[in-house]
């Protein structure tokens, strides 16, 4: 298309990265045409973009704010009348061109000899060029689209109206639900898909697929975070208040899919198979837990002989039940571990194989995997075996019913004598022995709070972490001598004397001794376990709450029964990782959700005093470590305290939410 220079203050259009927009011709200067924009600037333009000259002059002395206006209401009006216009008609007299055709030959076609005012042009103009139907914009002209792609953009065009109707549906709807207004519902509305629109973002946030349009939508209603977006579904009810996100988008549930249910009944269906196991149901075997524990990986025994005292370490025998690369197996690596959340327990495997079949519940037989451990009257180890057994577990004892035992009873004792030793060869050794507190929370009927702190620290729980230990290290030890891949846990860095030097009555000891605390390092090589004091460790004393433990069982019962080990280090190498990072996921998501209740717990408290104990200072500022609650939080103190680290200070809970995970207290005045 020739480009006619146009007169000083005419309307024209110009190309903007392709689109027609509107702008007041200036002057030319070489191959650039100076303008006057819509956006209200002077802008420099090469000559080619002009689109169209309207000879229509806008006369006048007008300030740069005033044209801005002038244009935009051009563009308003031209809007009005394009879709007026008959480009259907005109589409069918040109028909069927491959060639171009120039915008001249097009207003002869739509308005012949008669006259014509520039107006009528610039709206035809305008009409055809925005039209996306009938016509291609070309270098110089436009060809027609064929009949079959008019009809498809015809019938696009009339779905994006529909969806454009019942976004603004949409959006009153959820408007006046967040101003708490009635809104009565407009007939064939219905609100489902916007909701699953928030509820996908929330779960999957920016990797989900159609994030952009729930984002944009959560904008307009003045949601500007995920949290938001959760209150606004529990106002529709659709999302319950304590439902959390993460659970779905880590795809932790409850439910196991019908093929493991159907090898679950399977199982259930077969009886008691004990052959080449050994029978050690004489042996008094117990369990020590809490008291609402369902699986009960571990049990332990004592047994004197003529040769010395036997300790036995009785650990459930999943791998005798659970076929690897089973259903249930494939399941139990997704999972990767037992979620324990204050409102309920994921198992990693179901219930019914847990109780009936897998937990050391007391009165049963179960098949174990044992260790049997000779001690003799010097309490030094002289040796030990591991056996593929068959157990009756006599009694579940609580942690304080078994502190009394092992003070109290001449053979329980003898237990803890044995493990009072272990514990001083590890100390020995060069192990680091730190016994932190625990938040235990429980989430009873509707939705009571109860936090306690556990301390663990009772002598029933020194006595079982001990022979966990050494189950550990001796099952680690096994798998190095007869040369049996297996995943290893390891901390080969020496333990820093800085560790050691703290106090542990210091009310501040959690906050100092927690930043030398390092995970192990896990991997396929042996290695010492330093903090451990110890020189091997693989874990195996949890099979039915991790699937790693589960892994290290099967290495060391296929050996038993003198075959080749049920994993190669190959794959080992590529199961191991993927195992690690569901652990990871499901620690940060226990993590967050006793975070969650902690904070909904203390927002039924806003306006009452709780104690936190000032951890560091910073001008008018301070880290408070709150010691019922297990962690530190900054504080701004005023400047009309003065107190100095490690001094106790009474805070009144003024603000809390839970979904946030914002807490604002304030010192007690006075305090």
């Amino acid at each position: 298309m020739t480009v006619k220079i146009p007169s000083n203050n005419e309307l024209i259009l110009f190309r903007k990265r392709k689109e027609p927009s509107f702008a007041l011709f200036n002057e030319i200067t070489g191959n650039k045409a100076s303008i006057f924009s819509e956006e209200g600037k002077d802008i420099s333009v090469d000559i080619e973009k002009i689109a169209y000259n309207s000879g229509i002059v806008i006369e006048g002395n007008f300030t740069h704010p005033e044209k801005k206006l002038k244009l935009r209401e051009v563009r308003r009006n031209l809007e009005e009348v394009k879709d007026k216009l008959d480009l259907e008609t005109l589409w069918e007299c040109i028909g069927n061109e491959d060639s171009e055709i120039t915008f001249n030959d097009i207003a002869y076609l739509y308005f012949g000899d008669s006259d014509k005012s520039k107006e009528d042009s610039l709206a035809l103009f305008w009409a055809v060029d925005k039209n996306d139907i009938y016509f291609k914009r070309g270098e110089a002209g436009y060809t027609t689209r064929e009949a079959s792609e008019v009809k498809e953009l015809i019938a696009k065009k009339e779905t994006e109206k529909k969806r454009g109707e019942e976004r603004t549906q949409a959006l009153l709807w959820a408007k006046q639900l967040i101003s708490g207004k009635s809104y009565n519902q407009t007939e064939g509305f219905d609100p489902t898909e916007y909701i699953d629109l928030i509820k996908n973002y929330i779960i999957h946030l920016d990797k989900y697929n159609r994030a952009a349009e729930s984002k944009s939508f959560l904008s307009e209603i003045g949601i500007k975070d995920v949290e938001g977006a959760i209150e606004f579904l529990i106002k529709t009810g659709s999302w319950h208040e304590d439902e959390d996100p993460l659970l779905k988008r880590y795809s932790i549930t409850q439910d196991f899919p019908k093929k493991v249910v159907e090898e679950v009944e399977q199982i259930l269906d077969e009886s008691f198979y004990d052959e080449n196991l050994e029978d050690l149901t004489h042996l008094e075997v117990f369990s020590v837990d809490d008291e609402n524990t369902q699986d009960i990986d571990d049990a332990i025994s004592i047994e004197e002989t003529d040769e010395g005292t036997t300790i036995g370490i009785h650990i459930a025998n999943v791998a005798q039940y659970v076929p690897k690369w089973s259903a249930m197996d494939e399941e139990a690596i997704r999972r990767a571990e037992t979620v324990y959340l204050p409102e309920h327990h994921i198992h990693m495997f179901p219930t019914e194989l847990i109780q009936q079949r897998l937990s050391l519940v007391g009165g049963t037989e179960r098949k174990a995997l044992s260790l049997l451990v000779n001690f003799d009257d010097d309490l030094n180890i002289k040796g030990y075996r591991f056996t593929n057994s068959k157990i009756f577990i006599r009694e579940n004892i609580s942690y304080e019913k078994a502190s009394e035992y092992f003070d109290l009873d001449p053979a329980g004792n003898k237990i803890k004598q044995i493990a009072d030793s272990l514990r001083a060869k590890r100390l020995e050794a060069g192990a680091l022995i730190i016994q932190l507190p625990q938040l235990k929370i429980r989430i009873g009927k509707d939705s009571n709070i109860t936090i306690r702190k556990n301390y663990m620290n009772s002598v029933a729980h020194r006595v079982i972490s001990e022979f966990m230990i050494l189950t550990n290290r001796m099952a680690g030890k096994f798998l190095k001598d007869n040369r049996v891949p297996g995943i290893f846990r390891s901390q080969p860095e020496p333990i820093s004397e800085d560790a050691r030097s703290h106090d542990e009555n210091d009310p501040l000891f959690a906050l100092h001794v927690v930043k030398y605390l390092r995970a192990p390092k896990v991997g396929l090589d042996p290695a010492p376990h330093l903090s451990l004091g110890i020189d091997v460790y693989a874990q195996a004393t949890s099979p039915i709450r991790r699937y790693a433990d589960l892994i290290i069982q099967r290495q060391i019962v296929s050996t038993l029964e003198n075959e080749e080990p049920s994993y190669t280090e190959d794959e080992l190498e590529n199961l191991y990782p993927k195992i690690e990072i569901g652990i990871r996921d499901k620690k940060m998501v226990e993590r967050n959700r006793d975070k969650y209740w902690v904070y909904k717990h203390l927002r039924n408290l806003e306006g009452t005093e709780i104690r936190g104990i000032i951890s560091s200072i910073n001008n008018a500022r301070a880290s408070v470590y709150l010691p019922d609650y297990l962690f530190e939080i900054p504080v701004l103190l005023g400047s009309n305290f003065n107190l100095d680290e490690s001094r106790e200070i009474k805070l009144i809970i003024q603000k809390v939410d839970p979904l946030r995970r914002k807490l604002s207290l304030t010192p007690k005045i006075g305090h």
